[in-house]
């Protein structure tokens, strides 16, 4: 197959609690709030955004809610930071305190994918599918993982499921239509690429890789039409710039 055949999923943004800290006296409860601020601030750098999130974490021990949220947000920071490990690390500590909660079950399976470590990426996907199966992203996320594995039709069916859930989700769509394209099935994965494109036309990488699919099949009017479009939306796609000096300007 030629073209742009990657992968799109779905991190799960930092939900949070309600709540305030119930701490020692009303002049720990104050500074933990500031703490808590700071740590789900987007106007510090990464950080200094941990460090409020771990003082959080060392000053609620009484209060299991307070230290979810903090572990949930540094979590997401040491993910954005690249340390793996240690957003890992914070994940358990969640599930440890919480093991319903799902959210947690879901952006540790989103690192051990990151990691390769796909059999138990799927395993936490499952579970936050047992705890919250309306979530359309777990179902996309765990569709990825089985793609990686080489298990298409487990990842069809996933991707299948999360557009049930979710019919404007367009990654499921790009996906399923990679899955397809991938098993042969061009017709089907370029009428996936059809659905992803009119929910997101400005997504240049669903052209390139509908237009390679074109190319498949012999449709080169098609494809370079597709190629095109690509090059309008991202002038320096270099998918899309080898794609047409393949099959012409």
């Amino acid at each position: 197959m030629r073209g742009l055949l990657g992968r799109c999923g779905f991190g799960r943004p930092v939900g949070g609690f309600a709540l305030l800290a119930l701490l020692a006296g009303p002049i720990a409860a104050e500074e933990s709030a500031d703490q808590l601020a700071l740590c789900k601030g987007e106007e510090l750098p990464a950080s200094q955004r941990i460090a409020a999130c771990t003082r959080v974490i060392a000053a609620a021990q009484s209060n299991d809610e307070l230290r979810i949220e903090a572990h949930l947000q540094r979590g997401v920071l040491y993910e954005l930071t690249g340390d793996r490990p240690a957003a890992q690390e914070d994940y358990s500590n969640i599930i440890r305190l919480d093991p319903a909660n799902a959210v947690a079950y879901f952006n540790r399976g989103n690192v051990h994918d990151q990691q390769g470590e796909l059999d138990l990426a799927i395993a936490d996907y499952t579970e936050a599918i047992k705890l919250d199966p309306s979530d359309a992203d777990v179902f996309n996320n765990r569709g990825q993982s089985y793609d990686s594995k080489g298990e298409t039709d487990l990842a069809i069916a996933d991707y299948s499921q999360s557009i049930r859930l979710n019919k404007d989700n367009s990654r499921a769509y790009f996906n399923r239509a990679l899955a397809y394209a991938n098993k042969g099935e061009l017709k089907r994965a370029i009428a996936d690429l059809d659905a992803a494109i009119k929910l997101e036309p400005g997504d240049a990488d669903a052209y390139v890789s509908r237009g390679s699919m074109h190319e498949e099949l012999g449709n080169e009017d098609a494809a370079r039409a597709d190629y095109r479009r690509a090059l309008a939306i991202s002038p320096d796609h270099a998918d899309a710039k080898e794609a047409l000096a393949r099959v012409g300007n």
